[in-house]
């Protein structure tokens, strides 16, 4: 009877003209958002037409200056996500941030295990503070080159040669920075249904070289006289699987470092023919909204403070079961409105 009744009110309410447009218009509404949310991975997935086979190995690879402190029995047994974040000698707050939560070592159904890669500081007191932060917690990576930031690059091709050494039974590596903050729960449930081989970030398309000396991404053409960057990942948080870290490694020696890390991994990347596939659940440089259904849905979020690390994990403990619909178009527009506004910083 209600039922009948509910019925009649809706055809009175909605003629049937207007109900298919209503219906016509929510189909398109719906089509839209959800080709918002993921149209850069669906271009991507054409890149591959486009990028050449893969160059032979160098001659002169990429030889790691000497390592200097390594975690002790690092990858035994091997996890399936090996993390590497790029960290600098003084950001010790920012490191126990990390370990007091998405890198904890007893985060054990993440399958993930987390280091921290570094070069030498130019003080000896960082560098005795640094050896006791190894002794306590057995997660620091150094070599022997000095830590500045024309020197990322150094540092992740260290990063790179320590998996390959010393880690090569992990499936899959993540490389990201100190301020990120890394679902490791989500991501590693990913992974496991990803097969062959895979170069996955936010993808950074047609970029050009800054030709600016005075600017810190300066790019002089003795270096790369190209007008744009092949296609490349944000270096903010990255995913190789591990035979694409060997065929990066090996067509390293062929041309000058650049200092931008992340587009000379996507340099790399195009000499062995290996293309980057886009995910819209990886941040970039972009700040989300420090709310749950972001947290729960985004593989990585940016720019996070020591404080806003912690609180981010709380939020997330509690907000893994959210029902979080069109979560990624929301936390993309909101991510863009705090980008551009300056505000909801953490």
């Amino acid at each position: 009877m209600l039922s009948h009744f509910a019925f009649n009110i809706h055809r009175l309410c909605i003629p049937r003209r207007t109900f298919s447009r209503f219906l016509c218009l929510s189909l398109f509404i719906c089509i839209l958002i959800v080709f918002s949310e993921h149209y850069e991975e669906i271009i991507s997935c054409a890149l591959p037409l486009f990028y050449p086979t893969r160059s032979p190995p160098s001659t002169t690879p990429f030889k790691p200056p000497a390592i200097l402190l390594s975690p002790p029995k690092a990858c035994s047994p091997a996890p399936m996500l090996l993390i590497l974040v790029s960290s600098a000698p003084f950001h010790h707050e920012r490191r126990n941030a990390i370990r007091q939560t998405w890198g904890s070592s007893s985060n054990l159904d993440s399958q993930a295990v987390t280091f921290f890669v570094l070069g030498v500081p130019q003080s000896h007191n960082d560098q005795a503070a640094l050896l006791e932060e190894a002794k306590i917690h057995g997660d620091i990576i150094q070599a022997a080159f000095n830590d500045s930031y024309r020197n990322l690059t150094m540092k992740t091709l260290v990063g790179l040669s320590w998996m390959s050494q010393r880690c090569h039974g992990a499936r899959f590596l993540l490389k990201t920075d100190d301020d990120v903050f890394v679902n490791t729960f989500s991501l590693s449930r990913y992974l496991q249904g990803q097969h062959g081989p895979l170069y996955l970030g936010r993808v950074h398309w047609k970029v050009y070289p800054n030709r600016d000396p005075d600017s810190r991404h300066y790019t002089s053409t003795d270096i790369y006289p190209e007008k744009y960057f092949s296609p490349y990942c944000s270096g903010t948080g990255y995913i190789l699987s591990h035979e694409v870290v060997e065929w990066l490694l090996q067509q390293t020696g062929k041309s000058p470092i650049i200092p931008l890390e992340d587009v000379y991994v996507g340099l790399l990347a195009w000499a062995a023919g290996i293309s980057p596939k886009h995910s819209a659940s990886m941040s970039g440089s972009m700040k989300i909204p420090h709310n749950g259904c972001c947290y729960s849905t985004m593989f990585s979020s940016h720019g996070l403070t020591p404080k806003g690390m912690k609180e981010a994990w709380e939020i997330l403990s509690e907000a893994r079961n959210y029902w979080c619909p069109f979560a990624l178009l929301r936390c993309k527009i909101l991510g863009n409105l705090i980008e551009e506004g300056g505000f909801g910083q953490i």
